[in-house]
């Protein structure tokens, strides 16, 4: 019985795939083969002749959008078997997909997967993404709690942006004439400063949940240390956009600021007030009975109108999405709900276009070898690490912080991220800096992004392997007690969290 069937079965299988040879592989060729004698004889279409106009314009920006999404992912998953998070692939790919690197290693190839005709509306898609993105770290700033500050942290929080700031001031005194966008050496000075004290807040709840340090007093510190030096450093980065469009204004323009920052201070104050407290009568603080609640299209136009703002009044679309999330109150059920989807949405979807756009207005092979660009891009990446070190670093060690701990803190607050970019791509924009000087403050971000984690496990395995006798470098110091940093109110960041 046994014998019979297996002969059975295997002679069904043979009959089954000569059906198929017959009835589906051959007619396919014979079909293949005449349309391709038909197109090699006459054409796709009759001369002047379009079936769907705009076909192939969408078939270009569907194949870019392909490739993109893909690029993005793969280079994701690889980072994060590196040990980086996943952010630093989709930052690279985006890059390498553009003139540093697919554009110069074949540029034929890169000319028909990003013809001219497509690029307006892969910028669309980036704006998008730029705008959700900066809603989202608004969000992530507003929900910190500062009812448990300390004096330690507050002094570390300043000093995160105070130092970095100086640093980036003194170097513009010497970079300004060579460097300096259309906007004025004042601007560029104070763009320098908010350049290098920016820390990524998403990037460095991610990598505290990566290495296990979320739930530690330097995990809580550099969190909070990051939202107020961050909250600072966009405010000056607002006020160098403003002076910038002031520059070449006339009345009418810079009354329009003027009400720009009036209308910021409404929003920041007044309005943000009232809402938490309709939104807590109609729906509560319970994030599951107001979840449906607030529909998320009604958001998305919240936020975009809130950028258009901004940006009509002479400030950067960035600047209004951040706003837009800082003014909506954290902990209530119905935004949170809808700012999750909208921000899932945008990190998956989204934001893969802006770091196409970022990776096609920078070209790191264009950078030119010569000593004066060796010198400028050294001195800025040692400033870069040697003002977070020295800063809130320091400061933390002075007062009362372990020392192990204390160089953590200043080597977590070194995590420039995506939030840098836009930054140095508003920088663009706006004239504050040149082509030159944006391209080698992309290579400092990188290094300065890629370095944290490698850096902190290398210290981890040092401290596992220091005599039992000795205090590891997470201990406290002797005598001083362990300060409760606040932790965000929205929860931890989901993994795919920015």
């Amino acid at each position: 019985m046994d014998g019979t069937r297996g002969t059975g079965s295997s002679t069904g299988r043979r009959r089954l795939v000569l059906v198929a040879c017959v009835f589906v592989v051959l007619p396919a060729l014979v079909g293949g083969l005449v349309l391709w004698y038909q197109v090699s004889a006459h054409g796709t279409a009759a001369p002047g002749h379009r079936i769907v106009p705009g076909a192939d314009m969408a078939a270009r920006l569907l194949m870019a959008a392909a490739v993109v999404l893909g690029a993005s992912h793969a280079a994701g998953r690889l980072a994060v078997l590196l040990g980086q998070p996943p952010v630093i692939g989709e930052i690279c790919a985006g890059i390498l997909l553009g003139p540093s690197l697919l554009g110069r290693a074949a540029p034929q190839l890169w000319a028909r997967l990003f013809p001219e005709g497509i690029l307006p509306m892969l910028d669309g898609l980036a704006q998008l993404g730029l705008v959700f993105f900066m809603f989202k770290v608004g969000r992530d700033l507003s929900s910190v709690r500062l009812r448990a500050l300390g004096g330690r942290t507050l002094l570390v929080s300043l000093a995160s942006l105070a130092v970095p700031f100086a640093g980036g001031a003194v170097a513009a005194v010497a970079l300004a004439d060579g460097h300096a966008g259309p906007a004025g050496p004042v601007a560029f000075t104070v763009f320098l400063g908010c350049a290098l004290g920016i820390t990524a807040f998403p990037v460095l709840a991610r990598i505290l949940s990566e290495l296990g340090l979320s739930h530690t007093a330097v995990g809580r510190t550099s969190l909070l240390a990051a939202a107020i030096g961050d909250a600072g450093a966009w405010l000056l980065l607002a006020t160098a956009v403003a002076a910038a469009g002031a520059a070449g204004s006339s009345g009418p323009g810079i009354a329009l600021m003027v009400a720009g920052t009036a209308v910021a201070a409404v929003l920041l104050g007044p309005l943000r007030r009232a809402l938490r407290r309709a939104l807590s009568r109609r729906y509560g603080n319970n994030g599951e009975e107001g979840a449906a609640g607030l529909p998320l299209p009604l958001l998305a136009c919240a936020v975009c109108g809130c950028a258009a703002f901004t940006s009509a009044v002479g400030l950067h679309a960035a600047i209004g999405a951040f706003l837009a999330g800082a003014v909506l109150p954290a902990g209530s059920g119905p935004v949170s709900s809808a700012a999750d989807r909208l921000g899932s949405f945008s990190a998956g979807i989204l934001m893969p276009f802006f770091f196409l756009g970022f990776g096609l207005s920078v070209d790191l092979s264009a950078l030119s070898p010569d000593s004066g660009t060796v010198v400028t891009g050294s001195v800025l990446l040692a400033l870069a690490v040697l003002t977070k070190l020295l800063g809130p670093g320091l400061c933390a060690w002075v007062t009362g912080m372990s020392r192990g701990d204390a160089l953590k803190l200043g080597v977590l607050l070194n995590a420039r991220g995506l939030t840098e970019l836009v930054v140095l791509g508003i920088g663009l924009q706006a004239g504050l800096i040149d082509r030159q000087m944006f391209t080698v403050l992309t290579a400092v971000t990188l290094t300065t992004t890629i370095l944290p984690a490698p850096v902190l496990r290398l210290m981890d395995r040092r401290a596992k392997r220091a005599p039992s006798g000795a205090s590891p470098p997470g201990a406290p110091a002797r005598g001083a007690p362990e300060e409760q940093a606040p932790q965000p109110s929205g929860g931890p960041l989901a993994p795919e969290e920015r």
